[in-house]
């Protein structure tokens, strides 16, 4: 068994360490305004009555997914053409302007234009996975570096949560400081109570996308022999400091070439890599299986870069054929035309039954019923949390209506420890279950999760002291704490399990395509769910039933349940290498 030690020799953690830092910003700016938006758009006064707050709420939700629908996949194409560096740094500072805007928004279409631009000019979760799987290039460190994404995730929706619910950035209308009101910091926060918090997250984000401006390295095969101004400034800085920097692919041209032998980075070679490859371009001493004897599941579930091979198969193909001049062949003749043309046309290829068999659609199912209602809960919790208590509504177990009446300090807190509680579970709990479990039987746990979560959380109105003044006074914080755990752990684990079910219903030719379809469905599926849940929850809320919005959710997460108790394992990937081999 291989230590942990021997698992990061040669680990690229530079490279992760900026990736890093650009990733941690991302949910810091997406969680910060949960805690105040419902007073936000209260604020507004475009809701008649606070019952239909939640609709606009929504609205400002499905806008950002709307926008983020239609343009990530024209972010991931430009990657392709310019690199994936200066489209991350796009993104990262167009998050920042449309932050600073929806800060400082004096009514609700003003805030609703900046949340379509964020959404507009933020494409990176899909250029971060790809320049991830073309960083960690070796086996051995792919489960480690794709596992960093989720947990910075997590660990973003701690820090975003207390900045936008911190009572010295966030200010609703109606929380004057009477005391202090001749300072210029309470006159700012008095007069544009949500732009401070919004102005500490874009410096965030500004900050990030100087560092990758410095630090980090393109990856795109071609773009990365370019001269890069930004990383050439890094490395001079770097250089003052005491660190070596390496040789970069634009000195290569001027520099004379040594004799180490070139590495075979992609399956799909470019032509300057042909032009590096001799017949003592070392590949593999004697010709062994396409696969070796060892499977697992720490394999890496991306394949949104622009191969068409995963790098599992690259690798094994080069090791089974001894000379380089007869790698070319055989990577063209399984990577070429056929596969551009069975994907040319994308109303043919959704049709297409080779690429869209019933296993992928089964878990592509899944990936978009499990974002959907999850979207939900993280968009609508913090809503249902800041409305007003109203004793005189609340009948158990038919009659619920308003909230627990918390304000955006205890929300954030909330929201920010459910975050520690999602990093321990994917740091300790998902390996645990990932080693002894299954990764379908994982799955199916983490489905069965939600229902749970979904039902209590309306129900535990009925223990707020107004209500039941006999029970201890934190038993409501209790219950509420309680429900958000069970669902982070439904989600922290559901998220990477379906991810890997998608990869590996899936034949490796076809990755890249299925996988962009998947995060496209789990794009309109947050589209759809603000927009539709808050709809119904302003209508059952005018009706005096909030429970019922929560029972429908509940609803949803037991079809799920059920879609993931019809799911079975697949492995393509060997069904494939077994087709390559013949």
């Amino acid at each position: 068994m291989t230590t942990f030690r021997e698992q990061m020799k040669g680990f690229p953690f530079w490279q992760m360490a900026v990736v890093m830092i650009i990733r941690f910003s991302e949910p810091i700016s997406f969680t910060s305004l949960f805690p105040y938006v419902y007073f936000m758009v209260r604020d507004f006064k475009i809701a008649k009555d606070p019952s239909q707050i939640s609709r606009f709420t929504g609205y400002l939700a499905a806008s950002f997914a709307l926008a983020q629908f239609l343009c990530c996949i024209h972010w991931g194409r430009l990657s392709d053409r310019i690199g994936r560096k200066y489209v991350l740094l796009c993104g990262l500072l167009g998050s920042a302007l449309s932050l600073t805007i929806f800060g400082f928004s004096r009514n609700f279409y003003m805030a609703l234009a900046a949340r379509t631009t964020a959404g507009a000019l933020n494409g990176n979760i899909a250029v971060l996975q790809t320049m991830v799987g073309e960083i960690a290039t070796q086996r051995q460190h792919q489960s480690i570096a794709f596992s960093t994404l989720p947990l910075l995730w997590n660990v973003g929706c701690v820090i975003g949560p207390l900045i936008g619910g911190s009572k010295y950035l966030t200010r609703p209308k109606g929380n004057v400081d009477a005391t202090s009101l001749d300072s210029y910091y309470e006159n700012f926060l008095n007069h544009h109570p949500y732009a401070l918090s919004n102005i500490v997250v874009a410096l965030c984000l500004c900050c990030s996308a100087l560092m990758g401006f410095l630090f980090l390295e393109e990856t795109h095969y071609r773009a990365k022999k370019r001269y890069d101004i930004g990383l050439a400034t890094g490395d001079w800085i770097r250089s003052k400091l005491g660190f070596t920097i390496p040789l970069r692919p634009w000195e290569t041209r001027t520099k004379p070439l040594t004799k180490s032998a070139p590495v075979v980075d992609t399956a799909v070679l470019d032509d300057d890599d042909y032009d590096s490859l001799d017949e003592n371009t070392p590949l593999a001493s004697d010709p062994v299986p396409i696969y070796g004897d060892e499977q697992n599941d720490n394999e890496s579930i991306s394949s949104l870069g622009p191969f068409t091979l995963t790098r599992r198969s690259s690798l094994a193909i080069s090791r089974r054929y001894s000379q380089a001049y007869s790698l070319q062949p055989v990577i063209l003749t399984v990577s070429g035309a056929s596969v551009n043309e069975e994907t040319k046309s994308l109303f043919k290829a959704f049709r297409n039954r080779n690429i869209f068999t019933n296993k992928v659609i089964g878990t592509v199912w899944c990936y978009f019923m499990i974002s959907f209602h999850c979207l939900i809960f993280t968009e609508f919790l913090p809503v249902f949390l800041a409305g007003q208590i109203r004793r005189d509504k609340l009948q158990f177990p038919w009659r619920i209506l308003g909230g627990f009446g918390w304000d955006t300090q205890e929300i954030g807190t909330l929201l920010s420890s459910t975050g520690f509680v999602g990093c321990f579970i994917i740091i300790f709990v998902f390996p645990f279950l990932d080693k002894h479990v299954k990764t379908i039987n994982g799955f199916r746990f983490a489905c069965f999760m939600f229902p749970i979560s979904y039902v209590l959380v309306p129900y535990s109105i009925f223990t707020i002291p107004e209500y039941s003044p006999w029970l201890p006074s934190w038993t409501t914080t209790v219950a509420l704490y309680a429900c958000t755990a069970i669902s982070v752990l439904g989600s922290s684990l559901a998220f990477p399990q379906i991810s890997i079910l998608v990869y590996r219903a899936t034949k490796p030719r076809h990755r890249a395509f299925v996988n962009a379809s998947a995060m496209s469905a789990t794009s309109l599926a947050r589209f759809l769910a603000p927009l539709s849940w808050g709809a119904l929850i302003s209508y059952f809320d005018g009706q005096g039933v909030s429970q019922m919005s929560w029972i429908l959710l509940a609803f949803m997460a037991c079809i799920t349940l059920t879609l993931a108790l019809n799911l079975d394992e697949y492995d393509e990937d060997l069904a494939e290498a077994e087709s390559v081999s013949v």
